[in-house]
Parts: structure tokens; sequence; C-alpha cells
């Protein structure tokens, strides 16, 4: 502690504060005082700062006040959620005893931790994002990802087999998809390049003792999630060990199972189209590159989802695309239906847009921390799923029915709330005011008492009024001395004498009398008795709508299901997409294909559309040529994108489009660097380069943007070429190539598999138009020097260029004398513009210029001096 505070001169109470801080070092310690959670000591002085709270002070047996600051107990998520925003663990010790039956100190003891990945609080998280909490265990066999978002209920584990050093990128690539708020890792875990990941990308780590004890790990799970889910994974040891430690982790603080946690979903990753990290980031599929928001990715695109459930799974169908035919098919069979029914879309659209986070709900309740409040959104959520349910099951498709079929009837769990929670409940839970009249015979009876003993305590004061003269005489009541009859000084010669003085204040005094106090003991008594049992009735509701959870969540899920696929047509109407036809012979077709997000940007007919058509044993790999700006790269990223939505089952921007499963995507775009890694931009792209060759197979897809460029002309030029020879004879996997490289396009002849394109321009009095359309050929050159120009170089800079071209073309460039040659021209042009300025300015006539004509030509000549 600062300030020399010495333990043996404490108060009691902070001593125990201080007892509790020392097993929770790493965390910030609020420790509940009556309504507030309180800081003491060092913690104080970094919660002050970080919460901008009042620091103040408190008795604690020494001269000085030891250091305090406090939050409102109720209140205490969202406070706790912005100091584990700025990096801090809290720890919340809570009373675990009634005060009034405590017998000095009031127990106290830890009952939450709360992390990144243990934040449940609804007002908190990021409604459209799952929170994931995320265990790795690894051996010398492979690895275990097991992952769980608390506030919802979903647990997700599996296994990467292999050797520890070909298994950590496929790791990395898994727990970007997953972006958990925080890992735990057993202490002994010695994978250097995860280690590395976690801490260049500042990721929440937990180091945790790890009991290998495999049989009391396994038995760990059947406690928790019973038998048939410890069965889904008998064969997977590995997740046994991970999914133990997550449970270990998530249990530490609840002594009952949070009935919320109930299945373990299996992840197979091969059945999902694989994308690395590197191809999400420079398709920006969730995230721009500008300043890493969802803002212009394809996300912002896609997700208008009417629920946020729907947004979430909207997110997890495009970290993970399908790869299997059939399942893609049934998801673009029920969005075209949704496409061509606009009534059918607009009915369900509106019926979901009342529904509440019902997942999350759902975890609330589970955690026994909802309120009144809560279980009336639950009710507003599920009041429109029986006329839901009645329009999907008496629809005529049959996919559709289905969905209608196997919606749930929660129609008693209505029922209950609507019963018994009045429609505007307080936020506590344990103060009466929550549970309606008529629901329960015993608490009308209390209430009934209670109002009885209120309307004695009107007439009593009335007839006080009356007996004793006193006009303004009037019954209080206040919470720490309850009932008093209160008179001004200026009326204390009226008061009876057998009035009983209970408090004296400034300006009047306060009395009691027999009859007062045996009113007011109904009264209180009747209070209390009416708040714990409403209280009691609301655990009892709590419990029957907990029986329905499994219930609740299968709803949930077929809500985000129909949501996801019904906004799939939705923006697929709103944006002029098409269905594709899922193929399988390794051929992709496009005709008029865009770029769902640049499209977005720009007005109305002004994205220039383009064809495609590749993976035909004659056509595996197109090599683009063309000017920088000119539209290859959107061309290259717009094809991927078309191939990632077709294989999520969602419509896409072409007017036509044939789409073959493809198993995985690459990219490689971009000049980026790894600097803290110590990769140059040429190392970081040789690396992202073996991979894709490493991994693609002939079902894959790859973009190749301007390989080669990071080193010498020669070097990359002779680089390049062997990539493409590579991917031409030994992967034979469909790639686009775009390159400045113009002697790569001679591979056209040489290799039977290769097709030149090239980007259409148009040169007009020296001045280049992108027609950004793509064609069959090669570009002669790439027009660096006109792009320049259009980018505003002083024109001098260009007119240089130019003739330093000219003599690059020649042998004898490097040449000193030829060297002095340029230099000297360099000198030449400059001297004759000057030149020509001064016999411009010696030609005018001023004297027979009107003042706009001469400061015309005022300007006219200092714009051509700022170009020298």
């Amino acid at each position: 502690m600062k300030n020399n505070f010495k333990y043996d001169k404490l108060t009691p109470m902070l001593k125990h504060y201080v007892d509790v801080k020392n097993d929770f070092k790493d965390a910030i310690l609020l420790y509940r005082v009556g309504d507030f959670y309180e800081a003491f000591f060092d913690d104080a002085i970094i919660t002050s700062k970080a919460l901008s709270l009042t620091l103040t002070g408190k008795e604690c047996g020494h001269e000085k006040k030891a250091p305090m600051c406090g939050v409102p107990h109720h209140v205490i998520d969202n406070y706790a959620f912005k100091l584990v925003k700025q990096g801090y663990k809290v720890a919340l010790c809570d009373q675990v005893e009634d005060p009034k039956e405590a017998k000095g100190l009031v127990k106290r003891a830890i009952t939450r931790v709360i992390t990144p990945g243990t934040i449940t609080d609804m007002e908190s998280l990021d409604n459209r994002k799952n929170n994931y909490l995320l265990s790795i265990f690894q051996n010398d066999y492979g690895l275990s990802i097991s992952y769980c978002d608390i506030s919802t209920g979903k647990l997700v584990s599996f296994e990467i087999k292999g050797l520890s050093s070909s298994i950590g990128k496929k790791a990395i690539d898994q727990i970007e998809k997953i972006n958990p708020s925080e890992i735990l890792i057993n202490s002994d875990f010695n994978d250097q390049n995860l280690r590395r990941y976690f801490l260049d990308e500042e990721i929440f780590v937990n180091y945790i003792q790890n009991p290998k004890d495999y049989m009391n790990r396994a038995s760990l799970i059947r406690d928790h999630l019973g038998d048939d889910n410890l069965k889904k994974i008998e064969n997977m040891r590995l997740s046994i060990l991970s999914l133990a430690n997550l449970l270990d982790y998530i249990y530490k603080y609840h002594k009952d199972n949070l009935v919320h946690i109930n299945n373990i979903d299996i992840l197979e990753i091969n059945d999902y189209m694989e994308l690395e990290a590197s191809t999400r980031k420079n398709l920006e599929l969730s995230k721009n590159l500008n300043n890493n928001t969802k803002e212009n990715s394809l996300l912002s695109i896609i997700d208008k989802a009417d629920t946020v459930m729907g947004s979430r799974m909207i997110s997890e169908y495009l970290e993970r695309p399908l790869i299997d035919k059939r399942k893609i098919e049934r998801r673009l069979d029920i969005v075209e239906v949704l496409f061509n029914d606009r009534i059918l879309a607009s009915n369900i659209s509106n019926l979901l847009s009342d529904v509440y986070d019902l997942e999350r709900l759902i975890a609330k309740i589970s955690y026994k921390r909802a309120n009144g409040r809560d279980f009336i959104s639950l009710k507003n959520s599920i009041a429109n799923i029986p006329k839901l349910k009645d329009i999907l099951r008496s629809y005529s498709d049959t996919n559709i029915s289905n969905i209608g079929e196997n919606i749930p009837d929660v129609s008693d769990i209505f029922d209950l709330i609507d019963k018994a929670i009045v429609e505007d409940p307080p936020i506590a839970i344990s103060e009466g005011g929550i549970i309606k009249d008529s629901y329960n015979d015993e608490l009308d009876k209390l209430k009934e008492s209670s109002s009885s003993a209120q309307s004695a305590l009107i007439e009593y004061e009335n007839k006080e009024r009356e007996k004793t003269g006193i006009k303004n005489y009037k019954i209080v009541f206040n919470k720490n001395n309850g009932y008093s009859i209160e008179i001004t000084k200026s009326n204390l010669d009226k008061v009876p004498d057998s009035y009983v003085r209970k408090q004296t204040l400034k300006n009047q005094e306060r009395y009691t009398t027999e009859k007062l106090e045996e009113i007011s003991s109904l009264i209180l008594g009747g209070k209390d008795r009416i708040n714990d049992l409403e209280y009691k009735i609301f655990q009892e509701i709590r419990e029957k709508v907990l029986k329905n959870t499994i219930k609740l969540q299968a709803l949930a899920k077929i809500l985000a299901t129909v949501d996801t696929l019904n906004t799939f047509a939705k923006i697929s109407l709103e944006n002029s997409y098409v269905r594709p036809v899922i193929r399988e012979d390794n051929i992709i077709k496009i005709k008029d294909g865009r770029h769902p997000v640049i499209e977005r940007k720009l007005k109305e007919n002004e994205f220039i559309p383009n064809d495609t058509d590749i993976g035909e044993e004659n056509n595996l790999i197109q090599i683009i040529t063309g000017p920088n700006m000119a539209g290859k790269s959107t061309y290259m990223r717009q094809m991927a994108i078309i191939i990632i939505l077709a294989q999520m089952g969602c419509f896409v921007p072409a007017s036509l489009a044939e789409i073959s499963i493809c198993d995985q995507v690459f990219t490689r775009i971009g000049a980026s660097d790894n600097i803290s890694k110590g990769e140059s931009t040429f190392m970081l792209e040789m690396n992202e380069v073996s991979s894709i060759l490493k991994n693609s197979t002939e079902h894959s897809f790859v973009i190749l943007d301007e390989v080669g460029r990071g080193t010498s002309s020669d070097d990359g030029l002779s680089i390049a070429m062997a990539i493409v020879e590579y991917l031409s004879k030994r992967k034979k996997v469909k790639t686009v190539f775009a390159t400045h490289f113009h002697e790569l396009t001679i591979l056209e002849k040489e290799l039977d598999n290769v097709k030149n394109l090239k980007i259409e321009i148009l040169e007009e009095n020296n001045n280049l138009v992108f027609l950004r359309k793509i064609s069959e050929g090669k570009s002669d050159r790439s027009y660096g020097i006109e792009v320049a120009k259009l980018s505003g170089l002083p024109n001098e800079i260009i007119d240089n260029a130019k003739i330093i071209m000219d003599k690059l073309s020649t042998d004898d460039f490097y040449d000193l004398d030829k060297k002095k040659e340029i230099s000297t021209s360099l000198e030449e042009i400059s001297d004759q513009k000057l030149e020509e300025v001064k016999i411009e300015a010696s030609n005018i006539d001023i004297n027979n210029l009107t003042p706009m004509e001469a400061i015309n030509s005022l300007s006219n000549l200092l714009n051509k001096i700022g170009e020298l």
C-alpha cells in the first residue's frame, strides 16, 4: 500500500479488504459496502482516474484517511466494463450474509472476476458480435481450441492434428476468425509462434495451471454438460483438456450450473472454405484496411439483419462459407423464395423487428442477474412467434414450411410472464412492485392488509390534525427512522403530552405515539413480507423459464437463421444480385460482375462491370497487365468476394454467375511489412506466397497482385515467372496474377493453361482515360508516368521522367557522360520554359487590359512560374 498505511492499525473492514486484495493482486478489487462497490488505497487511485470519479477518503485507523472511491451497485456492470476495456481485471467482493443477521463484520467473498471474455452485461457488449473466451491446449500430437460466448451460451470445440511446427499458422487463422476477447493457455504452453502472435495482437491472455489427469478432466465435463456432451468428444482427448480448462475458468465463481451453457458444437474446420487471415484482411470482409472498422467492409453491405442474433449469424457465415453443394443450394433455395415473395419477406421482417437478443436474455436469466424488465423484453420478443409460425408453416414451399414446423411453441412462457410481471417493473428485484395483482392469493392478501394499514395511517393523520388544531400537522417517512409526526417549532405548545419526542431538527421536532407505532409496524412489516414474497415468486418464475432454456435457444437459432436468409434476399433485391449456379467442375463464369462495396460508393451506373471466365484446362491462370488505378485490384477482389458470397448461400452482384465450389481462397495483395517480426515487405510477400503454394489445391482460387516487386527488377521478374510456371505445372490452381512485369505475358505461348488479360485504356492528347474494362490481350506498358501526371505531380517532374525513360531504353544509360547529358537536358528544359514566360510577359499590353484581364494574365504567369 502507498502512503505507508500499517496493516495492524487498519479498521477490521479495511484489514479484510487488504487480505482479499492479496489473493487478487492482478485485479482491481471492488468491495460491496451498502449500496456501493468501493475501492481503497492504490486501487482507489487507479479506479478514480480510469473512471473519472472523485477520490475521497475513509477513516481507517490512521491520521490520514485511506484513498477511496465507489460506484452504485446497480450499475456495477457498466463501470466494470469500462475498467476491463482499459486493460484491467476486476474482482467483485460481495456481502454473502444478511447484514441484519451479521454479528460484527458482514461476511464477504469474491463472487465474480470480470475479464474481457467473461463480460455478460448486455449494455456493455457489442450486441452484433459474439464475445468469445478461448482456451488452447497443445501437445506433441496436435492442438485443440475450445471457445465459449458466456453471454449467449455458444460453446464450440475442435482439434488440429499434426506436428506443432505445422499447425501454428492454422491455429492463428482460426483464432483470427473467432476473434476472442480473452485467451486461456496452460502455463507450460511453449509454442513461441502463438505466444508472439498473442503479444503482437495485444490479446488478453491468462496463463493457467493445467491439470493433466485426463479422467478428472472428462469427469468435469460430464458434471457440467452431461453424458451426451461428453460422448461427443470422447475420442477427442485434446478437446477434453482445452474444454475442461475453459469450464474450470467459467465456473470458478459459480456454484450452480449455468443452464444456458448446455451443448458442445463440434467444429469440423474442413467442412468450410478456408480463408487465411491475410485473405480476410485483403478482401476487407469484416473490417476495412483504412481504420479497421466495419465501415466499407463487405459485412457492412450484407448485414442488414432485423435482429442482433441474425447479425451474429451473418458474421459467422462470412467467416466460414460452405463447401457442401447440398447445403449451399438449400440456403439459396430459401433466399430465392424470399427474394421472389416480397410480401412474405416483409411480414417476416416486421415480426422479427420486435425481437430482442433472446440468446443474451436467456444467459442473463441463467446467471440470475435478470430483472423484471428483462422478462418483459423476453415476453415482447416471443409475442409474435405464434403468428410467425403460422405464416411459415402454411407456406407452399417445403423448405419454408419445415422451418415453421420446427419453431417451438413458447406460448406457455409468454402466458406465465404476461400473468405474473407488471408491464413497467422496477429495476430492483427485491424491493417489490414486480408481481401483478391476482397472480398469487397470498400476495394479494398481504397487499390488501398493507393497503388497509395505509388507509388507517391517513385516517389517524387527519384525526390528529383536527384534534390538535395543528394545520400543518403531517406524518413523514424516513428510511432510517421509519414513520414520524413532524411538528414545526411554532406549534410545539399544541403537542399532546402523550407524544414521545423522537428527533430534533432545526425548524421542527419529530414525535411518535403508541398508535403510530402500531400502524407503522403493520405497514412496514407488511411491506417487508410483500417484498420477500414477491422476490420468492420472481425466483419461481425465473426457474420455470430456465426449465425452457433449450426450447428458447432452439427458437433463437431458428429466428437467427430466418433473419439471415431473409437479409440475403433483401440485400439481393436492393442491389440487383442474382442467384449463382453452383458447379463442381472447377469452372467459374461470371457476367457483369461487380464489387459489392465499391459500387455502393459510386453514383448510379458509374461502376463498370466485368466478365470472368476461368477454370478450363487451357484457362487456369490469367495474367493481367495494365496501368495502376485502372481497376485490376478491384476486378480481382470482386471475383473472390463473389465466390465467397455464393458459398455463403447469398445471391451475388452480377447478371449471371456460375460458381464452382472452392475449398480455399488465397490473396496476396499490397505492400505491407511487419517490422516487429523483422519481416520486410518482400519477406512478408514471399512468406504469404509460400503459404499459398504449399496449401492451395486444384479446387482453390488464388489472387496474386504485383508479386516480386519488392526486390530488384531482374530478381523480381525471375521469381514471378517461376511462380507462374509452378502454379501452371504443379498446382494447376485457378489463379489471377496482376503484374507490371510485361515479360510474363510471353508465358501465354509457352504454357498451355495461361491466358493474358488487360485493362482497356484510351489515350487522347497524351491523356489517359481508364475504361476499367477487362479484355483479352496484353498491355504494351504500364503508363506509370501518365498515371503520375493524373495524380498532380509537377509538370517538370513528368517531363524529366519522360526523358529519363527514353534514356533507360539505351544500353549506355549508366555511362557517366550520358548522366551529365541527361542533367544538361533537364537544365535546358528549365531555361527554355523560363524564357517562354519572359516572352509571354513582355507581350502583354498593360495599358489596353481591363482590370479582370490583367488579373487573369497575372494569375496565368504565376502558375507557369510555379511549375519551374
